[in-house]
């Protein structure tokens, strides 16, 4: 039986010490008896993967069609899925995922955190709660620009905010009992 993934959503373009994060994440979590989930391309992707990979976690990355100018996914995932399209790409990332991991990134982080919080929030995910942590920096304010806005009026309970790593993995494990 194949371990609860947790999906990690971060930047294909990330600093170094992004990446770094990333790698530790990725240990961590394998460490902990989940699989990696992620859309199996470069930076934060690779950089997980790579982490879940050398703690014997197992990984699997989403692909999508409409990037096939990428060479494919990267040689630390162990089972690929290809979307067809981005939509379903993120689709899959959600539906297959027990919970989720929001690293800084930049838009295609921001729509996957988004559409992670508005899934969760309505209930629109079949099965158990999903549990969705974020860092603090740079989420927290972002989300809570949109959750105080005068059209949504949208709860933030959904997020956990983080700071590092240790913390991420701990509320994700509690969550997921």
């Amino acid at each position: 039986m194949s371990p609860p993934l947790v999906a990690v959503f971060g930047s294909s373009a990330a600093p170094r010490e992004d990446l770094e994060r990333a790698r530790r994440l990725g240990r961590a979590l394998a460490e902990a008896g989940f699989g990696l989930l992620n859309g199996g391309y470069g930076g934060t992707m690779e950089a997980s993967a790579a982490g879940a990979r050398e703690a014997g976690g197992h990984t699997v990355g989403v692909t999508c069609r409409t990037f096939a100018f990428r060479s494919g996914a990267n040689p630390h995932i162990q089972e690929v899925v290809e979307a067809e399209s981005l939509t379903a790409r993120i689709e899959t990332l959600l539906t297959r995922a027990s919970a989720f991991a929001v690293l800084p990134g930049g838009n295609g982080t921001l729509a996957e955190l988004s559409l992670a919080w508005e899934h969760v929030r309505k209930g629109l995910l079949p099965g158990a709660a999903r549990p969705i942590v974020a860092w603090e920096d740079p989420w927290r304010s972002i989300v809570e620009a949109v959750a105080e806005g005068p059209y949504l009026g949208s709860s933030t309970d959904a997020i956990v905010w983080v700071r590092s790593v240790d913390q991420a993995v701990e509320e994700i494990r509690r969550r997921l009992g």
